[in-house]
Parts: structure tokens; sequence; C-alpha cells
């Protein structure tokens, strides 16, 4: 037979087979209700005859039922509880009909108990019909799971929805052999045929006697401390550590949602929540512009601006591939505002003021930056054109078109810097506080391009080693998404000339990064053999810092946003000229020797 026929008749040939199947069930349920009714005793002459009458009736009315609510037509292997809906309702519907009709043609005399007992029998072997693939293909995995020799050893920890859903994902091809929960209801009990074995703070002793390959954390809000603590202990024991994240009920599930922990899985804080009325409130019907919107920052803030009721987001960017990607993922969502990409180099002032013009926007985030210290250091006029000169390019037009909301992007190697790409930031943040706009500064954010876990799972991949600039040298670290739900309930507060530091917690030690991450590597909690200490790079410290030693911080009405009070704004405009004659004679020394000495 030719397969492209064979493939067009299939289906139909699929319909009739179930259409068969559920008019052999109803004839079926109609006998059993008569079998059952006389208590499994020979049935009397004129019932028989009833019986042999009707049996083409409930063959045809319940086969036509299944087929109207789609029972002939689902995939077999493939069943939910979702499908309970349509096979309730077509046994219902057919024995509606039914019954009526076999008492009509019968005057009345046909028996009311086999008439219930046929309801409930026919419920039963549709959904028999129903479930019968799912059970078969469950079943034979499940053989062929047990089979498998290699199969993991899985322990779940936390027995709510994320345990149930992560038990769902993981059977049958790895063995969980238990849940660990706190809640004293769950003890020694089953979930879903598997045993709760005690609460969390037994697994070390759990993972021993069970002998478990591999830790699934499914704690409904773990928080990256409790993370972090169920990661060492199942690293102590040779296990691999997962995590089952959080899956949103809009969004569908393709493939397995279970995944290795990452750095940021742990390195994070707990999550901030804020109220998201008042900044619905502020940027509501606005014209929203964001410079550098394709890194690592202007991304996210885009991201996180697209979900409010803003009127136009326009994205400048000038990497063409950078601000496509941004583009590109935005145009996905359905609640995006309009969406208006800018491919626009903020030193060209020209252009520039083209784009202002024309977009004139009312509010501006400028994250547009070069904030890769080692590689400014080397070009350190690229530097002060891009982060200085670039920075009063936009403070310029943002006066010229009337923005009176302008929140700048800083760093905190802004304070007291040693490098060039600190001293151009610092430099920017006085332009921007001269004009009357607010900063924002804060530390490493996790996970951004040039950062150094992404810096090292590179080293990692390629060299197999990892290389430490010094042994006490600690960053600042906080996750993209806090950083921008921080920064734009900061620019709410329209502060003017203000510069806002967003709480970073503890500074993290780098050595002991490295060694998290050759833990995750599966290189053991005591690695040190694979980390190599490089010494520090040109224009890095040993210790950010936050604010100088003359600045005092106040608290702001928003959850770890801080003012920054007693931060003078030195007067650079003639040294501004003097940087512009540096830059047009190519003097990097000059350009290096003046971004410094002003900033002393």
């Amino acid at each position: 037979m030719d397969p492209q026929r064979s493939r067009v008749f299939c289906p139909m040939n699929y319909r009739f087979f179930f259409l068969l199947l559920h008019a052999v069930a109803a004839v079926l349920s109609v006998r059993l209700a008569f079998v059952f009714r006389f208590y499994f005793d020979p049935l009397p002459f004129v019932y028989d005859e009833m019986l042999l009458r009707t049996l083409p009736v409930a063959m045809v009315v319940k086969a036509v039922a299944a087929d109207l609510f789609g029972l002939t037509r689902q995939v077999w292997r493939f069943a939910s509880i979702r499908d309970v809906r349509p096979v309730v309702l077509a046994a219902f519907t057919g024995s509606l009909v039914f019954v009526p009709l076999t008492r009509w043609l019968e005057g009345g005399r046909y028996p009311n108990g086999p008439l219930l007992l046929d309801f409930l029998l026919t419920l039963s072997l549709f959904t028999a019909i129903r479930f019968s693939g799912r059970f078969w293909v469950e079943s034979g995995r499940l053989l062929r799971g047990i089979k498998e020799s290699s199969a993991m050893r899985v322990l779940i920890v936390g027995a709510g929805d994320r345990g149930e859903m992560a038990l769902r994902f993981l059977s049958p091809r790895n063995r969980v052999v238990g849940f660990l929960d706190n809640r004293a209801a769950l003890q020694k009990r089953l979930m879903m045929g598997v045993p709760v074995l005690g609460p969390v703070d037994q697994m070390p002793g759990v993972l021993k006697k069970h002998r478990v390959d591999e830790v699934v954390i499914a704690l409904e809000e773990p928080g990256p401390e409790r993370i972090h603590e169920l990661f060492i202990m199942g690293s102590a024991a040779g296990c691999q550590v997962s995590l089952m994240p959080e899956l949103s009920s809009a969004a569908p599930v393709h493939g397995n949602p279970i995944r290795e922990l990452k750095m940021s899985d742990f390195l994070g804080r707990e999550p901030v929540k804020l109220d998201p009325a008042p900044l619905e409130a502020a940027l509501g019907g606005t014209t929203v512009l964001v410079t550098g919107a394709g890194g690592s920052i202007g991304s996210e803030l885009c991201r996180q601006i697209a979900r409010l009721p803003v009127k136009r987001l326009c994205l400048l960017d000038y990497s063409e591939t950078a601000l496509f990607t941004i583009l590109e993922e935005l145009k996905g969502k359905e609640s995006s505002p309009l969406l208006k990409p800018l491919l626009c180099d903020i030193r060209d002032l020209d252009h520039l003021r083209e784009v202002f013009s024309r977009e004139a926007p009312d509010v501006v985030y400028h994250a547009a930056a070069f904030k890769h210290v080692p590689m400014m250091e080397a070009h350190p006029l690229e530097a002060a054109r891009t982060n200085v000169l670039g920075t009063r390019n936009v403070v310029e037009m943002a006066r010229e078109v009337g923005v009176k909301r302008f929140l700048h992007v800083s760093t905190d190697k802004a304070v007291q810097p040693e490098s060039v790409m600190g001293a151009s930031k610092a430099w920017g943040e006085w332009i921007v506080r001269a004009a009357g706009y607010s900063c924002v500064r804060f530390g490493n954010v996790l996970g951004s391009s040039g950062s150094v876990i992404p810096l090292f799972e590179k080293q990692w991949d390629r060299e197999g080693e990892l290389r430490v600039t010094h042994g006490e040298a600690t960053r600042y670290f906080m996750t993209v998404e806090e950083a921008v739900l921080l920064m734009l309930h900061a620019e709410i507060l329209r502060g003017k000339s203000e510069v806002y530091i967003l709480d970073m917690g503890e500074p993290v030690r780098i050595l002991d990064l490295a060694r998290q991450l050759l833990v995750l590597k599966g290189k053991g909690v005591e690695a040190e053999e694979d980390i190599r200490i490089v010494g520090l790079r040109p224009g890095e410290r040993l210790h950010e810092r936050l604010h100088h030693p003359g600045e005092a911080l106040e608290p702001t009405p928003v959850t770890k946003v801080r003012k920054v009070s007693g931060a003078p704004v030195p007067p650079i405009g003639d040294a501004l000229d003097q940087l512009s004659r540096f830059l047009h004679s190519r003097d990097e020394e000059g350009v290096r020797t003046l971004l410094l000495r002003i900033c002393q």
C-alpha cells in the first residue's frame, strides 16, 4: 500500500475503531446492568427479549454520544484529568437519550433498575477506554525503567506541588526513593506511592541509607541560603543536586523543567517583593527611552518596562545584533507596548538630537556604557568618548526636549575610582547630577556579559581550570532582575540630583565562588587543584566600595534602596573641554591622567 495513502486513511480507520469500541462498551453496559439487577440469575424470558431489542439502540446512541464529545478522535496514549469531563458528558448524554427512547419503544415496560446501573457501567467502561492507553504506555515505561540498571536513585526535597510535579517528570526513568518534608502531617505517608522519609534535616542520613545519586530541590520557596545549604549537603555525599523551579500556570511545559543548579540560585538574596501599583501609576501612559537597550541591564529594563502600561518603549543601542535580539524577544509578549528600535550611537550628537526630537520621551533610563575594567584600561579614549561625552550628549538632548525624569545607571567602581572605567563613570554621575537628574549605583550583576561567573564557566569548559585574580578579592553581587526592579522603583522617587544605592548585601569572595563552581561541576567539596591565582588585572582592586567615606546613607520609602547625602558635584566644565582636546589629539595618557586626577 502507498504510504501516503495509508496516512490519509489512517485517521478514519482510527475513528471507526473507537466508534466500534464504544459501541461494544454500550452493549456490555446494558447486558451487565441486567445481570447485576437480577443477581446473576437467568433473565426472565420477557426481559431477555427486551434486552435483545434494545441492544442496537444502545450501540448507536452511545457510540454517537462518544463521537459527539470527541472520545473517538483523541490520541489514545495521551490522557489526563482534563479528559474526565468529556467522558462524563458522553456517558451522561448517551444514557439520557437511551432511557426515554427505550421506555418509549417498550411501552413503558422497561425496568428502572438496569437503567441506573447502565449509566454507571457506561461511565466506567468509557473511562476505562479513555485511560487504558495511558495506563499501557506508563506500565511499559515503568517496566523498562525497572529493567535499566543505570536508573538514577533520586531523593526529592519538598512534598508540595513542586515535589509532585518533580515526581511526574522523574518517573519512571529514575527510581525516586522518597521525599523529605518538614510538615508533620506528611511524615511516614505515601505520595503517589512514594514515601515521605522524614524532615529535611535528616537528609545526610537518608542520602547514605538509600544510596541516592541525585537530589532534586522542590521546596515551594527555598530561598538562596536554603538552596546553598542543601547543595552543600548533597555535594558532600557525592550527589548531583538539581532544582525544580516554579512553573507558570500560563506557560506550557516542554520537556523536563528540572535543571542543574546555577551559581545565581544561591548567590542571590531573598526575592524582594514590592507593590507594583506605584510603578504602574508612575510609568502608565508614558513614552520611555532606554539607552544601551541590548545590554545586560538595558535588556532587563526593557523586559520589565514592557510589562507596565507604558504608551511606547524606545530601545536605543548601537549594537545591531543586541538590539535585534531584545526586540525579537519582546515582540513575542502579548502585552508588549508599541516598541520602537533605535539604532543609534550616543556619541553621535546630531543623530541623537534627531532621535530625541522625533520620539519626545517622557522618561529616560541611561544604561549605555563601556563597563569592562581591563578593556577600558587599555582603551581610555573609548571610555571617555562613551561613558563621559556620550553621557553628556544624552543629558543635553534630554534637557533640550524637556525630559523631566532621567535615571543614570552607575557602578560601585565610580567610588574613589582607581581605573579608567570607574573614573569615566564618576564623571558621568557628575554630568547627570549637574543637570538635575539622578543616578543609581550598584555592583556586579549575576550572569551579565563579562561578569565573573560566565567567565568562570567559559574558562572551565575551554581550559579545565579557573583563574582567580587574588585570594582575598571580593565583589558585591545581585541578580539583574532584582537590580532593575529596585532601579525602577528608585526612579519614581524623583529626587533631584540624587544618588541612590541599591542594598547589595555582603561582599562575596571570588575564590569562594570558584570553589563552589567546581563543586557544581562535580569536582568535590574541597576542590582546589583546578584553581590558579593569577594576580589583579590592570585597573582592578581588591574590594569595591558603594559610597565615599564622606557620604552618608539615608533610608528611602523603597525597600533596599538608600539615598546618598553629602555627595558633592565638582565643577568639571573646563575639564570637559580639556578632555575633548585630548580626545581630538588622541592623547591616551592625557585622557587617563585627567580622568583619574579629577576624581582624587
